[in-house]
């Protein structure tokens, strides 16, 4: 099965039923599922063929989601990039894999611009508006709105060639360079339908996204309701949580997804608690680690509806692991156990499995892990080999077999003869009343090698106390754990999907 099969079934079980909802927008299975044949049978007439790499530069949008589908039924690889991006950071990885066709919406063909000169493999543009001259290098520039005029809507008869690949999703970069990870169509399908039957996704669920579908988080409620025949429901203007929270409600939708600020606004900024949200079924987290002291707070303003703390990685097409709501409480802080289909390993550094408790690095296998980072054997052999997916993370395994997460190996602090993980240290912070935000990195210390600084973002109306928070952190740590400094900021650099970057901070 391929990914874009999920579109064709749910278009014949239910064509009338709405797939897409942006504004005023309303896209049924048929409709789309009708537009995305005719728009890769038009692809495949003007040179795209099969295994090649196109990249889709789109807001999302029901553009979007049309085009990712359409370039998955021509048998070509989707190379979703940040819409948010840099124009350089976009011209590299369409470089870097050789993209040989631009699908490009809103006000993408000004920025790139000239900058479009340095891929003399792109052949094709496709964007809003009238056909134009020929592009860079001689590549034709087609309209989008009138591509496919003319062409059959049936679903043409190519197939990926073998190993079956579906996309190439670059990493965030939050831990150095970006990475394109290769997605086969069976790993995105074995994802899929494992978070389907663990969230109990069914044709009257609807999901307001707020995450970017570049975004292997954002991909995955594309991919989990549309695999469900659900409809997804985008909202763009998450930098007005009240407005997101207006949709949610208006369109009754049943599931909400964030990473850990999506959640941290909207319990701060926002009348979340104080909304009744009868339609609301239930939440997802993931993109990281959230603070025990936050999702107890998230299910405390959300009386019964089902909360899941969940873990994952681009490398694994999405998700590793959930916490099913039924333990949350009991096992606050834990990211749960391994989803159907996979099996998680905390490994000792001499490759032996850690006993219970004790920590080491989380590696994963299963039928969802990425075949390699494309066109790098290197960084390849580093994190795959026999024993799995080697995830950079640090954790252990409690007595019941859930997995706890103590932070990256990367961010590990060396200071004097300790080795600290942030993580712990945020947590603690983060229960400070007055705290919104909190992130903590090593600095350079003559004496120690590294010390502790907390980079601290208040809630509204809140004052500066450096010994304040000093003293909280003195009364849940131990001495070691204590931060020596703390910078108070008006915000953390995150990535585009809400991950804070602490390469940037200093």
């Amino acid at each position: 099965m391929f990914v874009h099969d999920f579109l064709r079934d749910a278009a014949q079980r239910r064509p009338e039923a709405v797939a897409v909802i942006h504004g005023e927008v309303r896209r049924s299975y048929g409709a789309l599922d009708a537009r995305t044949n005719a728009l890769a049978r038009a692809l495949l007439r003007e040179g795209v063929r099969p295994g090649d790499r196109v990249g889709l530069l789109f807001a999302n949008s029901p553009e979007y989601v049309a085009g990712y589908y359409a370039i998955l039924k021509a048998g070509a690889i989707v190379v979703a990039v940040n819409a948010a991006a840099d124009s350089r950071t976009i011209v590299e990885q369409l470089r870097d894999c050789e993209a040989v066709a631009l699908v490009a919406g809103g006000t993408f063909g000004p920025l790139l611009g000239a900058a479009l000169s340095g891929l003399p493999a792109i052949r094709l543009i496709v964007s809003p508006g009238g056909a134009g001259p020929a592009g860079p290098h001689g590549a034709r520039v087609l309209s989008l709105e009138t591509l496919a005029e003319g062409e059959s809507e049936e679903a043409p008869d190519v197939l990926p060639p073998r190993p079956g690949r579906a996309a190439i999703v670059y990493t965030s970069g939050s831990t150095g360079k970006p990475r394109g990870a290769v997605l086969r169509h069976e790993a995105i399908v074995a994802n899929t339908r494992s978070i389907v039957s663990y969230l109990e996704l069914t044709e009257g669920d609807r999901v307001l996204v707020v995450l970017p579908f570049h975004y292997v988080y954002g991909k995955s409620l594309l991919n989990t309701h549309v695999a469900a025949g659900g409809a997804v429901i985008i909202e763009n203007r998450f930098l007005y949580p009240q407005v997101a929270l207006d949709t949610l409600e208006r369109e009754g939708a049943t599931g909400l997804s964030g990473v850990p600020s999506t959640f941290a606004i909207l319990l701060n900024r926002t009348n979340l608690a104080a909304r009744a949200l009868p339609a609301l079924r239930y939440v997802t987290q993931a993109g990281g680690p959230m603070a025990p002291d936050l999702t107890r707070r998230l299910v405390e303003a959300l009386p019964g509806k089902r909360v899941f703390v969940m873990y994952g990685a681009t490398e694994a097409s999405a998700r590793l692991s959930y916490l099913p709501p039924e333990d949350l409480m009991r096992k606050l802080g834990s990211v749960g156990r391994a989803i159907p289909g996979v099996t998680l390993e905390v490994l000792r550094d001499d490759g032996s499995v850690a006993a219970p408790g004790e920590v080491g690095e989380v590696v994963a296998r299963g039928d969802n892990i990425m075949e390699g980072y494309w066109n790098d054997p290197e960084e390849t052999a580093r994190v795959l080999d026999a024993k799995g997916y080697h995830t950079g993370d640090l954790g252990s395994f409690d007595d019941e077999g859930f997995l706890w997460l103590a932070g990256r190996a990367r961010e590990q602090i060396k200071s004097g003869a300790h080795r600290i993980h942030p993580k712990e240290i945020e947590e603690a912070i983060l229960e400070h009343p007055a705290v919104h935000e909190a992130a903590v990195i090593g600095v350079p210390d003559e004496t120690l090698g590294e010390s502790i600084r907390a980079f601290i973002v208040l809630r509204a109306g809140a004052r500066e106390d450096e010994e304040d928070v000093l003293a909280h952190c003195r009364s849940r740590l131990p001495a070691y754990k204590v931060p020596k400094s703390v910078a108070f900021r008006d915000e953390l650099p995150k990535g585009p999907t809400g991950k804070i970057l602490k390469r940037d901070l200093h």
